[in-house]
């Protein structure tokens, strides 16, 4: 166990680094215990009331000692339709300990979690952080007796040094002239992500690796991120050049011999490409990467045209017209809000203080929904090249990654292309010889669904509690440390490098001049996973042509659209376009499907008790009128109240999520009244 005094000597001794701090000393003993705490406020010079108080708001850490082993099953809403309540009931049993508590000889301590952020693999059970999904009743023996860590695979990967000479355009074509003189050739693409981790990608990786290397067969084995494909995972993309990617799946380890004899053997042409029928639909644009690019090699990256929009633009020598593509492009925020992007940049660029911010919101911490971190994960340096061109355009020279605490790998994926690309010149002083420079820095989560509002995660960064700002000042006014500050999400930022090499035109004749958006599928459906379609696609589409309709043979009875700030949809809606601010909103992103056998009255109740609990308790509508709500549900129902009630918080919350948190009440009952009683 680590001295948490270590971790803390390396610290600056400023406010700011209070939740570095708390993290890091957590990490090192497990739990934050009062000696720790004062330790810690001690050396960044921070009451220590406020370093409880900020310590006892974020849901990951820990005040109290845990067991030795820690138990968490998931009993969101994609867990829990798929058995979820039953495994945590199995784990009790088992145990011999109910959820919430430590065992009395201090061996274990059982949990329910919201969300694994693992839905397409659900129902899932994390064991000492280690997640396993499409787990059963019957795995739990074994599940409960083996180590919980597992490891993912991280390659060492040589970096590129940078291009002395030239313009951008210049020093980017040296730096992709020295990638491709590493070759290629036959690639077998792994797909390895926190869902297909949780079902054996790394074993199927390592497997690979090993038997390449025994059969000496001219074949490059890569670590990728996932194609979205979850329901297939582990999967391999057969990358041949010259051909299309063939995607395989699901591949075990035991099953990778039969798999290179297809593939070395030249039968390979026959393998059956299993994602043909759900990618068909889709239009791939902030996904084309993910899945056939090495997740840790800024080479391949480079192969693939990382950073080109970069480069043209900087040539371009004038950053306005960055942000008239985006305006053309018309791109929204894709985190729920919808608000135009180029207003919000135009608007810092135009406004007065130095130093300006970017800050990248990948905190996602609604249940349900996990696109973020399959974009993190599968092509990091398309989100550092999109962090630039967003500074670029606003006037940005400082930059910061939010990432949520437990997204370790989306973590550890862009801490490793963000130190390629400063390595590669891409990242730092006079970025590609040009003026431009922009200092990059990654910060983590501490949980709290609170975060994605932009206001709260400032104040996180600035080490306080996340409790939303009164606006006006607006952040790109007087956002992190009062300076003028863009925040945008992770979905957001993705589209920028295509919009920028390609024209905001383009774009904007994608879904009827809304671009495309990235959902996540769950439930009840065949092919669980992240699918990118244009906006304006009907939930039908997604549920058959897409996701492969049920799951388990029974209609779909309700679709979950958008999380706890989501809404219940009933099937007459199903063949209505997926619109902002339409009938049927996409918000965030995920769908989570339901056949006839789940109860839309359980589903609203879980919804309605993840936005109580996660309340940042800051305005009263919020933190007392969402108990309330709760309450009013657990008995029999009154409309009329409940309409009332909803209204009240609504209208007087603070911020959006507690504005937002009635809407999968209000919409059960207005869909599925029997449910409710009414």
């Amino acid at each position: 166990m680590t001295d948490p005094t270590d971790s803390l000597a390396a610290l600056p001794r400023e406010r700011t680094w209070l939740l570095p701090a708390l993290r890091a000393a957590q990490h090192g003993e497990r739990w934050l215990s009062p000696d720790t705490l004062d330790r810690i406020a001690a050396h960044l010079r921070v009451p220590k009331s406020e370093v409880w108080g900020v310590a006892s708001h974020y849901p990951e850490l820990r005040l109290t000692r845990p067991g030795r082993r820690i138990v968490r099953v998931c009993t969101g809403v994609s867990c829990r339709v798929l058995g979820g309540r039953e495994l945590l009931t199995a784990c009790e049993q088992r145990l011999g300990v109910r959820a919430g508590q430590t065992a009395a000889d201090g061996a274990v301590t059982l949990e329910e979690l919201d969300c694994a952020f693992a839905c397409s693999v659900a129902p899932v059970v994390e064991v000492d952080h280690a997640i396993r999904g499409r787990v059963t009743t019957g795995d739990l023996a074994s599940l409960l007796s083996a180590p919980g860590h597992h490891e993912v695979p991280r390659p060492i990967v040589a970096a590129l040094g940078p291009a002395v000479s030239g313009s951008p355009m210049q020093r980017l074509a040296t730096l992709v002239r020295e990638a491709k003189r590493r070759g290629t050739g036959t690639r077998l693409a792994v797909g390895v992500g926190s869902c297909s981790v949780a079902v054996g990608a790394g074993d199927t990786f390592t497997a690979l690796r090993e038997e390449v290397a025994r059969r000496k067969l001219p074949l490059t084995v890569i670590a990728a991120g996932c194609n979205g494909m979850c329901w297939a995972a582990p999967a391999v993309t057969v990358l041949r050049e010259g051909a299309a990617p063939v995607v395989v799946g699901p591949v075990a380890a035991a099953e990778v011999p039969r798999l290179l004899d297809a593939v070395s053997s030249g039968a390979g042409d026959g393998l059956r490409d299993v994602g043909r029928d759900a990618m068909g639909p889709q239009h791939r644009v902030l996904l084309e990467r993910c899945g056939v690019v090495d997740a840790d090699d800024i080479a391949d990256a480079l192969r693939h045209g990382a950073y080109a929009a970069l480069a043209q633009a900087l040539d371009g020598g004038a950053p306005e017209r960055v942000i008239e593509e985006v305006r053309t492009a018309g791109l929204t925020g894709r985190g729920g809000a919808y608000f135009q992007t180029a207003v919000k940049w135009a608007g810092c660029r135009a406004a007065a203080g130095a130093p300006k911010y970017i800050v990248m919101n990948g905190e996602e911490g609604e249940p349900g929904i996990f696109k973020d971190r399959h974009l993190m994960e599968g092509d990091p340096h398309r989100l550092l090249e999109a962090v630039l061109l967003a500074a670029y355009a606003v006037g940005a020279s400082r930059g910061v990654l939010y990432i949520h605490g437990e997204a370790e790998l989306s973590a550890e994926r862009v801490a490793a292309a963000l130190a390629q690309a400063r390595r590669s010149g891409l990242v730092g002083e006079q970025i590609l010889g040009s003026d431009f420079s922009l200092e990059v820095e990654i910060r983590r989560g501490l949980g709290g669904f609170v975060l994605g509002e932009e206001t709260a995660l400032l104040e996180s960064i600035e080490g306080r509690r996340a409790m939303p700002r009164t606006r006006p000042p607006f952040p790109v006014e007087a956002g992190l440390w009062g300076k003028p500050t863009v925040i945008n999400n992770v979905e957001t930022l993705f589209a920028v490098p295509s919009i920028v090499a390609r024209g905001g035109a383009w774009f904007a004749g994608l879904g009827g001049g809304r671009g495309t958006k990235l959902f996540g599928l769950s439930g009840h459906v065949r092919r669980p996973g992240i699918v990118e379609m244009e906006l304006g696609c009907t939930l039908r589409t997604l549920i058959d042509a897409v996701g492969g309709g049920s799951s388990t043979g029974r209609p779909i009875f309700a679709m979950v659209v958008g999380g706890p700030s989501g809404s219940v949809v009933n099937p007459r809606h199903f063949d209505e376009p997926l619109i902002p601010r339409g009938p049927v909103n996409p918000g965030t992103g995920g769908v989570v499907a339901l056949d006839e056998g789940a109860s839309v009255r359980d589903v609203v109740g879980t919804l309605l008790a993840f936005n109580t609990r996660e309340s940042c308790g800051k305005c009263t509508p919020c933190r007392e009128g969402t108990a309330r709500l709760l309450a009013m549900l657990e008995a029999p129902v009154d409309q009329a109240s409940v309409r009332q009630l909803s209204e009240v918080i609504q209208l007087a919350s603070l911020c959006g999520l507690g504005q937002a948190a009635p809407f999968a009440v209000l919409s059960g009952l207005a869909e599925f009244p029997r449910e409710f009683g009414v």
